[in-house]
């Protein structure tokens, strides 16, 4: 029986599968099961140590961040103790920001932006590593509403890979060390190992990609990719557990050496009963409503920027202007500054003494001020600011109507961030440990029915 092209074209491709090597970027295939362990085990030692090492150098440069900002606003703020504080520092860090912008050039890019480009070209570079780290200071020490995922990406990334440029030139090649990156940084940003296998998994191709874009000749292909080193997607996947792992010790050790914590808070179980369950359906109408906020902030301001041009002038011009509102705005809701990781933890424990106006308002404003921030030259992420939000409006609903609080949070904290970033998935994985079990079940629904809810699709824009 004759076959069809489609059937022979489904058998080359398989046979390319088979063909291709357990790790491309030595061109060598495992032979044996005990070279196939060896090589296996070389691997996972490396990801685990290279995880090691991101963890601690990414819990560094946080605390560096969070010390320097509570010099600010704790040290100075508390001996100035003016309500006119946040106008005057945000401004002055408006104006700063401006200027090294100005004379610099140096901006942060987005997480979306930084996977993006690395899943494209297997490599991630920056122009000026010290600029970059002195971005991404900035706007966080100045109280900008804004995440620290997209920078610590970005510099952890170039940084690794520009190190396994360098033991590719010595001859050695461990690719791997620079694409078990972005599953390690995440994990520690966040202290939840699920966030960095997810992302990582997200921004490696499938292995159907891989065969159909190389060519047979392996001299050819190296040509086309001198940087490839792409193994079986199944294996990445344990590099990026193991990178987690490694993550986690190095949090481990910098946390015993520096008794400092840091990461996601930790909320208690959902104690709801009865009418308690039916408050999650408004809890989603409220997370909607946030996610619709955010997203026409993003657009709107996203416009402002274009319409104040791309002139050096501009850059000087947007971020002072998004350091005024933003101080305007701490001078009555001082919560919408900051990331909110340390101020989700401390939510936690005073909730009960705000007022209704006070939470709600907190978090409708953190959605506004966080696309400002990020589109008027306030570089940074959303995800910490974004998690606070929901957190701060899913108290809100609980001192309105009395339902177990952390049924409210878990879901409208669930639904938005997945409204915002449109990844559901990811949403619960890095959500993961902020609820104990019994709430993983109502933080997943809610994450699916958030990131399903319709947005405009003019106000979804991509990173630039």
């Amino acid at each position: 029986m004759r076959r069809s092209i489609h059937d022979r074209g489904s058998e080359d491709s398989q046979d390319r599968a088979d063909r291709r090597p357990y790790v491309r970027d030595t061109w060598q295939t495992a032979r044996t099961a005990s070279e196939t362990t060896v090589v296996s085990i070389g691997f996972v030692a490396l990801a685990l140590a290279v995880g090691f090492v991101i963890g601690f150098a990414v819990f560094t440069v946080m605390n560096i961040s969070i010390w320097l900002t509570s010099l600010i606003w704790n040290g100075l703020g508390g001996s100035v103790n003016a309500v006119w504080f946040p106008l005057a520092t945000c401004t002055l860090g408006g104006l700063i920001i401006g200027l090294w912008t100005f004379f610099t050039g140096s901006r942060i890019r987005g997480l979306e932006e930084v996977m993006h480009e690395f899943k494209q070209t297997s490599t991630y570079n920056l122009h000026g590593p010290l600029k970059t780290v002195v971005s991404f200071l900035l706007p966080l020490v100045f109280g900008g509403s804004i995440g620290f995922e997209a920078g610590l990406t970005g510099i952890i990334t170039a940084g690794c890979c520009w190190i396994r440029d360098r033991l590719k030139i010595a001859g050695l090649r461990i690719g791997a060390i620079a694409d078990v990156t972005i599953a390690a940084t995440l994990s520690a940003i966040f202290g939840a190992p699920l966030a960095g296998i997810v992302a990582g998994a997200e921004s490696t191709p499938s292995d159907d990609t891989l065969v159909s874009s190389e060519p047979d000749n392996p001299d050819e292909a190296r040509a086309l990719r001198p940087n490839a080193y792409d193994m079986r997607r199944s294996v990445k996947i344990v590099l990026y557990m193991a990178a987690a792992i490694g993550a986690f010790g190095g949090i481990a050790l910098f946390s015993a050496l520096f008794e400092t914590e840091s990461g996601l808070p930790r909320f208690g179980a959902i104690q709801a009963t009865g009418a308690d369950f039916l408050w999650a359906l408004p809890c989603l109408v409220a997370a909607y409503a946030l996610t619709l906020v955010y997203h026409a902030s993003d657009y709107g301001f996203s416009r402002l920027a274009e319409r104040l041009g791309a002139s050096p002038y501009a850059a000087l011009a947007a971020p002072l202007i998004a350091g005024i509102v933003l101080g305007a705005l701490a001078m009555v809701f001082p919560y919408v500054l900051f990331p909110g990781e340390t101020q989700s933890h401390e939510l936690m424990g005073t909730w009960q003494t705000w007022t209704v106006i006070a939470l709600v308002g907190t978090g409708l404003l953190k959605a506004v001020a966080t696309p400002m921030c990020i589109r008027m030259g306030w570089m940074g992420g959303s995800f910490f600011p974004s998690i606070f939000a929901g957190v701060a409006c899913g108290y809100g609903i609980a001192a309105l109507t009395g339902a177990d609080p952390m049924l409210m949070v878990t879901v409208v904290t669930s639904a938005y961030l997945a409204g915002v970033t449109r990844k559901p998935l990811l949403s619960v994985a890095i959500l993961a440990l902020c609820f104990p079990l019994t709430g993983i079940l109502w933080s997943g629904l809610a994450a699916v029915i958030g990131g399903a809810l319709p947005v405009p699709h003019t106000w979804l824009l991509t990173e630039e």
